[in-house]
């Protein structure tokens, strides 16, 4: 977060004035739209600073050569200490600025070894336009023989497993998982299980798209990737003028989060091997005893109790690993699994509430539709009118 020369932060170096003094200077005026610092100054006396256009960054040090260099937005006017190295550089397109600078101060210059630079706040992923977008229920045994375009294709499974063949490499994307095929890649896709598959597919042009990052991979989505899908989808039903552009905002998040899930995965985790490969299998235990238990209620203390561990311990354990807390974690398995049951039609919607230890048939509609922005009822009738 960047600091503004009101910044107590600063009073180390200068500080703000409401005005320059009536005092015979010198006046240089500047005019740049550089974002680097090369070159450092320093003056044996109080110099000020005074921005008339634009927004700029002045970059601050006392020992150039010892500590790094601090950065502040700077805020009108500002009186800069003796033997305080400075210099500025725009955060706008441009900026201009006057330098008062007594008649008999000595000027001192520093030549930084490697520039300074200010990164603008500016996206590197953006998304042009969605070509189509379509929310699909595939029988088992589906099968389609594939195809290349010159697009981005998402592809998110919320139910069931899709096998997917890319660059002659096969993969399958599971429940809450999702892929992103690259322009010109030749992938298929079919259904091989024995459960039904549900999925959403969103075609998009993107500039800024990372391949080396994104390409041939699956990823498992976080709650928070899951949250902006099914914006995308109540997003993409709504009578809005602005509704395209609130779906644009949707993907290009999911792309975002897309993006850092596969950078984290490429950093090393502060834990020890030996550390890592316990909490993964205790993690993959409990989750198997969470899905395997699903039509249970499930309270926090039975999971605890049936692996001998604290609930401190668990909340840490999922926090780490999957970004949410069991609770929540347990209640979206068990709306996931009320999708399920619900495709099949063997039960009605008060019997799957019931199975899955909701209190009341009112309580498992409304969290049904805060999740996914449809009820249990307008769902059911949705998917038997798609199932193809």
């Amino acid at each position: 977060m960047l600091s503004k020369t009101t910044s107590s932060n600063f009073v180390k170096f200068g500080t703000i004035v409401p005005n320059i003094p009536d005092e015979d200077f010198i006046v240089e005026e500047f005019t740049i739209s550089t974002k680097e610092i090369h070159v450092l100054h320093s003056y044996n006396q109080s110099v000020y600073l005074e921005a008339s256009e634009g927004m700029a960054m002045v970059g601050v040090v006392r020992v150039p050569e010892v500590d790094s260099i601090e950065s502040f937005a700077l805020h009108r006017r500002v009186r800069i200490e003796p033997d305080v190295y400075f210099n500025l550089t725009s955060m706008s397109e441009h900026i201009v600025y006057r330098l008062y600078i007594p008649k008999h101060a000595t000027k001192t210059t520093y030549t930084l070894p490697k520039p300074f630079v200010y990164e603008s706040i500016s996206p590197k992923i953006r998304i042009s336009e969605i070509i189509a977008y379509y929310y699909v229920v595939k029988r088992p045994a589906y099968s389609f023989l594939g195809e290349t375009h010159n697009y981005y294709e998402l592809t998110f499974v919320d139910q069931g497993s899709l096998d997917t063949t890319v660059d002659g490499k096969s993969y399958t994307i599971g429940m809450n998982e999702c892929m992103l095929y690259m322009p010109g890649q030749f992938h298929d896709q079919k259904v091989s299980s024995d459960n039904p598959c549900s999925y959403l597919t969103v075609i998009f042009t993107a500039d800024g798209v990372h391949t080396d990052l994104v390409s041939n991979r699956v990823i498992s989505c976080t709650r928070e990737m899951q949250d902006d899908i099914n914006r995308f989808v109540s997003t993409s039903e709504q009578a809005n003028p602005f509704k395209y552009d609130g779906m644009i905002s949707c993907l290009e998040q999911i792309l975002i989060s897309f993006h850092m899930y596969a950078n984290a995965k490429k950093m090393p985790k502060p834990i020890t091997p030996v550390n890592q490969h316990f909490e993964d299998r205790l993690v993959e235990e409990i989750l198997e005893y969470i899905h395997k238990h699903i039509l249970e209620p499930l309270p926090i203390e039975q999971i605890c109790d049936r692996f001998a561990i604290s609930r401190s311990t668990l909340q840490n354990l999922f926090k780490n690993n999957l970004q949410v807390p069991p609770k929540q974690y347990i209640n979206t398995a068990k709306l996931n699994q009320s999708r399920l049951l619900i495709r099949k039609g063997d039960y009605t919607i008060t019997e799957i509430a019931s199975m899955l230890s909701f209190n009341s048939i009112h309580y498992f509609s409304r969290k049904f539709t805060q999740s996914y922005g449809i009820t249990p009822s307008e769902y059911a009738r949705k998917i038997y009118d798609q199932i193809d």
